[in-house]
């Protein structure tokens, strides 16, 4: 599977989420943001099935948990149909972000989350 049709995926939930508030919209938002700026090893990930590697030395943090929670929570909502591209996309991403929590928490230091 190519990366673009799954970053396309992630980015139009971000949008649905906008407006909403709260801390799925900011979980979305920040998941998108996150890998679009690790764009090339997420489509290593996602395409070649590779494990990204940590590049900050840095503990994941109550956000990083808490948004990883809640995008596990949302993956999980629609996990009924593994061929849906809404389940494929949160579960790359979940599955991307979990293996390299301290990077994700290193962004959203950066963000000022």
């Amino acid at each position: 599977m190519k990366h673009e049709p799954v970053l396309a995926k992630l980015n139009e939930l971000r949008k649905d989420a906008q407006g909403e508030g709260g801390v799925e919209e900011k979980a979305l938002y920040h998941m998108f943001c996150f890998i679009s700026y690790e764009v090339g090893p997420f489509a290593d990930f996602v395409e070649q099935d590779k494990a990204p590697g940590e590049k900050k030395d840095t503990a994941p943090g109550p956000e990083a948990e808490e948004y990883l929670d809640v995008l596990t929570e949302l993956r999980d909502e629609v996990d009924d149909d593994p061929d849906d591209m809404e389940f494929i996309a949160l579960d790359r991403a979940v599955a991307f972000i979990s293996q390299i929590p301290g990077d994700f928490q290193a962004y959203l230091n950066e963000a000022g989350e």
